[in-house]
């Protein structure tokens, strides 16, 4: 099991962005947070954006690609806004997208609209080619 941290953690918090197990990676949910951990304002389609941005870098740090995300779950803080948040991650995910649950909470940590995390394949071969 490898810990990736790409991004950090917010606020010190004690869990590892990713984990990485075999050619797994698990990426822990990840929201609309700037390299400070502070909630950054905008829309439902801004922070989409800057949550995927910031998942993707937890992809790209163990060596993997979007392409090659299998699954997602989306906490939308209300599911007016699942059109945005829609349009913005399809943008980030090319067919055939990874299988996803998308489900309404109560409140998100910080603030946040939206929280995303997810599965990624990463073969073995991409991991040594990238280091």
């Amino acid at each position: 099991m490898q810990a990736i941290q790409e991004g950090g953690a917010p606020l010190g918090l004690p869990f590892s962005p990713g984990v990485k197990f075999g050619e797994l990676l698990f990426i822990s949910g990840q929201g609309a947070l700037d390299k400070n951990g502070k909630i950054v304002d905008g829309d439902i389609k801004a922070q989409t954006r800057i949550t995927l941005e910031n998942f993707k870098k937890i992809v790209e740090g163990a060596g993997g690609v979007m392409s090659h995300v299998l699954q997602t779950t989306v906490y939308l803080k209300d599911l007016a806004d699942y059109a945005g948040m829609n349009e913005v991650y399809s943008r980030f995910f090319a067919e055939p997208r990874p299988a996803r649950a998308t489900v309404q909470v109560a409140d998100l940590l910080l603030g946040m609209q939206v929280e995303i995390q997810g599965i990624a394949h990463v073969p073995a071969a991409s991991s040594r080619q990238r280091r």
